[in-house]
């Protein structure tokens, strides 16, 4: 379903990275290679990755001048489906506030002086979802987006087709190859194999994921190792029922409330329906 390059193969939404109007990738695709150096994870600033809010507020940046970084690679050009929540327009500039469900964040679309742009702009508004390309900047320790592009979304679908985009290149990036691995340690769980200890899906876990959850509660901890463990098996998602049978000592109804409590929270968010959901990040 998915291509390493984001911009083509059975994209249906391949012209969405296309600054231009083409469906080809335009100027952000150049190589589309999601492919390690022999140094190790690097992808380059051509590299055009779909990311969550939640996972642009999580990037790290070692010093001021380094580049961001996210699952280990760097994150160059980025884009995300949004809904802006707030406008405000400016002689050189228009910010918008907008928000994805996962975390809210500043995006920032400087214009140029032919007025395209200007007209571009004109037909952003409040309370509508749209895609956006940009880059990753920080002032003061403040987080924002700056945007070559901007559009309104006029298909849900994409909204949908880019959270399952933002899930695969994350599982990319975290765990490649040993995805096979993850996948033969989840089977056995699924036929009543799974120990009854909870490290077992904890230690399928990165360590980078496990201690973005171990500020959590104890039974939010546990949702979320399982959620994180079983997402390569459960590309619809991880069914609420499911979860409950893998949380031992837990009813499902306190469990379904959890769940809630975590998708509020921006931990989880729903896939193919309000009862299958996927870890955000």
């Amino acid at each position: 379903m998915f291509n390493n390059g984001y911009g083509g193969g059975d994209n249906p939404y391949a012209q969405n990275y296309a600054t231009g109007g083409g469906a080809s990738g335009g100027g952000f695709m150049a190589g589309g290679s999601q492919t390690e150096s022999p140094s190790g994870k690097r992808a380059g600033n051509n590299t055009l990755r779909p990311v969550t809010i939640r996972q642009i507020l999580n990037a790290s940046q070692p010093h001021p001048d380094a580049e961001f970084t996210l699952d280990g690679a760097e994150l160059g050009q980025l884009t995300f489906v949004a809904v802006v929540r707030n406008i405000s327009r400016n002689a050189t500039n228009v910010a918008y506030s907008v928000e994805d469900g996962t975390g809210q964040i500043e995006v920032r679309q400087w214009l140029d002086s032919s007025g395209d742009d200007t007209q571009k702009a004109s037909e952003i508004r409040q309370n509508v979802y749209v895609r956006v390309l940009g880059t990753l900047k920080s002032f003061q320790n403040r987080k924002s987006i700056s945007s070559g592009h901007m559009r309104p979304v006029v298909d849900y679908n994409e909204v949908m087709f880019h959270r399952l985009e933002a899930v695969h290149s994350h599982l990319q990036h975290t765990k490649g190859i040993k995805a096979s691995q993850a996948n033969g340690h989840s089977n056995g769980a699924g036929n009543g194999g799974m120990a009854n200890d909870m490290n077992a899906y904890s230690g399928s876990m990165n360590q980078s994921a496990a201690d973005q959850y171990k500020h959590l509660d104890p039974l939010h901890q546990k949702i979320m190792a399982v959620v994180s463990a079983e997402a390569d098996n459960h590309p619809d998602g991880v069914h609420v029922a499911h979860i409950a049978r893998l949380v031992k000592g837990v009813d499902q109804a306190k469990i379904k409330d959890a769940v809630e409590e975590l998708g509020t929270e921006g931990y989880l968010y729903t896939a193919a329906d309000d009862d299958h959901v996927l870890p955000t990040a």
